[in-house]
């Protein structure tokens, strides 16, 4: 059997590598800066190298720039009985019979506990979501 990995006899008769830290890359970027100069709210951009950065604060700076503070994202409404299921399937409340149990809305019949929550096992109607299966497709909360 033959291999193409060396011997460690051979690693150890090998010169020493050397190995030498490479340069930081001084490719151009693309930068924007949000500011205000003068009470006036700004988008500057420019292209600059890593290394020309600190030079760009301190003339912004100096030109009496002040950063923009970034808008707060509105908060998401708290659920709605209405929400999106991951595959992009609109979630459903589930009616509930007289016992209290959880029932399809377009069936009328009781919701079985699945892996991924609650589904209806009934045969959809023409017209009626329907899973590639022709089963009910309805997601539940």
């Amino acid at each position: 059997m033959t291999t193409t990995m060396p011997s460690r006899s051979a690693i150890e008769r090998a010169e020493p590598l050397e190995f030498t830290p490479r340069q930081r890359q001084s490719e151009p970027l693309t930068v924007t800066i949000h500011a205000t100069i003068g009470g006036y709210a700004m988008e500057l951009c420019t292209t600059a190298t890593v290394d020309q950065l600190p030079a760009l604060a301190a003339r912004l700076n100096a030109l009496g720039a002040a950063p923009v503070q970034p808008t707060p994202v509105a908060q998401q409404s708290p659920a709605t009985p209405v929400q999106r299921a991951q595959n992009g399937a609109q979630r459903v409340t589930p009616i509930y019979d007289d016992s209290g149990e959880a029932c399809c809305p377009v069936h009328k019949k009781p919701l079985v506990e699945g892996s991924y929550g609650l589904y209806c096992k009934s045969k959809a109607q023409p017209g009626d979501k329907q899973n590639d299966k022709g089963y009910c497709s309805l997601k539940f909360e």
